[in-house]
């Protein structure tokens, strides 16, 4: 499948649909797009129709283009196997669960189920933390109402 960016996605949908259902036209282009970002990120398209449909049903981000959202630049981190869209987006979230990771907890913590790598330690309650494929960095610093918060930071 050729690389199409978002604005080539668009020029598809107009000419594709001829204004025409666009809608359906509009769903259609985000299962292609869909298609074509799981490729980019090692998962290649079943060949058998009913992992097609697994993946269709259990896909965060189809339903997020499907939604009128783009996909993110980046695969956003996950809270208990979910996407982390709003942390993203927003550059904040409250973490429910936080954890030293037993494989490696110098190196890595469990945050909300996901494993984030450890830039700095400054404290057993603050660390700037990352998560594998989002380059961003975030303080994790634990409250004093004991919810743990994230809040993106700049790393110039």
């Amino acid at each position: 499948m050729t690389r199409r960016t978002a604005e080539d996605w668009d020029r598809w949908l107009a000419e594709v649909s001829r204004g025409q259902s666009p809608e359906a036209w509009r769903g259609i282009m985000c299962f292609l797009r869909w298609l074509q970002i799981r490729a980019e990120e090692g998962h290649p398209v079943p060949n058998f129709l009913a992992a097609l449909e697994g993946d269709i049903l259990h896909s965060h981000l189809l339903r997020r283009m499907l939604g009128g959202k783009e996909p993110l630049p980046e695969p956003p981190p996950e809270s208990f196997g979910e996407p982390w869209y709003e942390l993203v987006e927003t550059g904040s979230g409250v973490a429910t669960e936080v954890k030293p990771w037993e494989w490696a907890p110098d190196q890595k913590i469990s945050v909300n189920q996901g494993i984030w790598t450890i830039l700095e330690k400054r404290s057993d309650t603050d660390y700037l933390v990352t998560c594998r494929q989002n380059p961003a960095a975030y303080r994790l610093s634990k409250q004093a109402d004991g919810r743990w918060l994230l809040v993106r930071v700049d790393r110039a």
